[in-house]
């Protein structure tokens, strides 16, 4: 760390007297080229770029494939551009297509709205009839934005029961999930990637992020199965208890799978005997159904008797009448400014999913990937990429098969830098050295606070693109992505630090 910081020390006294030199000589003799302070900027360019390229053609770097594009916002000068039209997989990056995109098409104000219905009426504090959920794609329903209060939605849909009168539903919960289409995994997912949260599953239909939280308490003595217990405590997820509680000086190393298209997981490893509590959270395979399940346990505690549970495309019903059924409530997610901020900040891919789908329900009526990826384009188009040069397969950059530039992503930077809401996207971006996936990035660095960028990583991918404002004034957009890397992976997040720290003092 401190070699960095002395590293960064030395290129901005370079630069500083560089540019202080070039500056002097004009002064002494007019002939030289240009007024000096374009020369200045010319020559500490130049240097940039000098300094960029001997990091970039580092020996340890030469097998993989490094895509850098960066432009002044101000001015539209390309400050550094390096294999910046090749494609390459964005990993987490891909987020910065699907947020752009939906702010700009949607606003900032937009909300999901989730309805309950009935279809039946009330006799002696019974519902003689139907509950229907009908869903919107709403990724926000848990604890997330609710003080950790993961139930708080169905609770306040149980109190609007209660106030109606309502003590026992004699019909069936239904779930209305069809406003998605059915395909609840992203293109060429990998199947050992499907038990954990950030490859949950998409649904219209979802609770708590599609993931059961699992917590793992050591177990009394050495040798003993540890205590394993879910919140909410609902039973959902059919566990298989395979850790051991080993000795204080031993390791704890725990991991799970669920296996496909069940409710049914393994957790096995080891848990040192002074451990705190592990939380682990493990997606489930039917969000509607875990919806549901939740929302029927959340009556059933607060006084509203509730038994059965359905999909509507499990029950021989007609479309639902919605113009003739009771509207009991509607809840209204969070604005889409905070679920972009949310999306980027940590990552969040589940939501990245929603929101594309979400984009294909806006702009052409159908819930799916492909009509959300051409709602996407739409806006690409609009503010000039090509949109068949673009190739995005899922909305949060999981899948190994999207393939986008340098140039394309810088290019969605500028244009949501025009855009009017243009600042809710910069606040929903991690802050070098302050918060979300870059909290513990630029430590050292004199950048820190003043680069908003978002990360990616999937195996042998790390991106890194945003926004730099600069100690000289500008504002720099810029893209950095690295594929098939030999290297660790820390190594790469120096080098992008490196680069990016060196744009922040850009003399000029």
């Amino acid at each position: 760390m401190m070699r960095f910081s002395k590293f960064l020390l030395g290129i901005t006294l370079l630069l500083f007297l560089n540019c202080s030199s070039i500056y002097y000589l004009e002064v002494v003799d007019k002939n030289i080229q240009g007024t000096s302070p374009k020369y200045c900027a010319k020559q500490a360019v130049r240097d940039f770029r000098s300094q960029v390229n001997s990091i970039v053609n580092a020996p340890h770097f030469q097998n993989g494939i490094v895509g850098i594009h960066i432009e002044n916002y101000q001015t539209g000068e390309i400050i550094y551009s390096l294999n910046a039209h090749t494609l390459l997989m964005p990993a987490s990056n891909m987020k910065l297509f699907t947020t752009t995109a939906a702010l700009a098409q949607l606003g900032p104000d937009f909300r999901y709205k989730t309805a309950l219905f009935t279809d039946g009426v009330i006799v002696d504090s019974i519902l003689q009839g139907n509950l229907i959920v009908r869903g919107a794609g709403d990724p926000t329903i848990s604890g997330r934005h609710y003080d950790g209060n993961r139930l708080a939605v169905f609770q306040q849909w149980t109190d609007t029961l209660k106030s109606l009168g309502i003590r026992e539903i004699s019909g069936t919960i239904i779930g209305d999930d069809n406003l998605f289409d059915d395909t609840g995994l992203g293109y060429s997912w990998a199947w050992d990637d499907l038990s954990y949260y950030y490859a949950a599953p998409i649904g219209a239909l979802s609770f708590n992020d599609n993931c059961v939280d699992v917590f793992i308490v050591p177990g009394d003595s050495i040798g003993a199965a540890p205590v394993i217990f879910t919140k909410p405590a609902m039973n959902y997820l059919k566990i298989q208890n395979k850790i051991v509680t080993v000795s204080p000086d031993s390791v704890t190393r725990i991991d799970f799978f669920r296996t496909p298209g069940t409710e049914s997981a393994v957790i096995f490893g080891t848990i040192k005997a002074d451990a705190d509590t592990i939380e682990e959270w493990i997606t489930v395979d039917n969000p509607t159904n875990y919806t549901l399940a939740a929302f029927k346990y959340t009556l059933n505690q607060n006084g509203v008797t509730a038994r059965n549970i359905s999909d509507i495309d499990d029950l021989p019903l007609e479309i639902p009448d919605y113009d003739n059924y009771r509207l009991i409530t509607t809840h209204e997610s969070i604005p889409l400014a905070e679920i972009i901020r949310t999306i980027n900040k940590v990552s969040q891919n589940f939501y990245a999913e929603q929101l594309q789908k979400t984009l294909g329900v806006a702009i052409f009526e159908e819930g799916n990937t492909k009509k959300g990826i051409e709602a996407e384009k739409q806006w690409f188009a609009r503010i000039g990429l090509r949109p068949e040069d673009i190739f995005i397969v899922d909305g949060s950059g999981l899948s190994r098969h999207n393939l986008v530039t340098a140039h394309q992503i810088v290019t969605i930077l500028r244009g949501i830098r025009n855009n009017p809401h243009y600042r809710v996207f910069y606040d929903s971006l991690p802050i070098g050295g302050v918060d979300g996936t870059l909290k513990s990035r630029f430590k050292g660095s004199n950048a820190a606070g003043h680069v908003f960028a978002k990360t990616g990583y999937v195996g042998r991918v790390r991106a890194l693109s945003g926004a730099v404002e600069a100690l000289n004034g500008h504002e720099y957009l810029f893209s950095i992505l690295v594929n098939h890397y030999p290297v660790p992976t820390s190594m790469v997040n120096n080098m992008q630090d490196q680069i990016v720290t060196l744009l922040y003092n850009l003399n000029y």
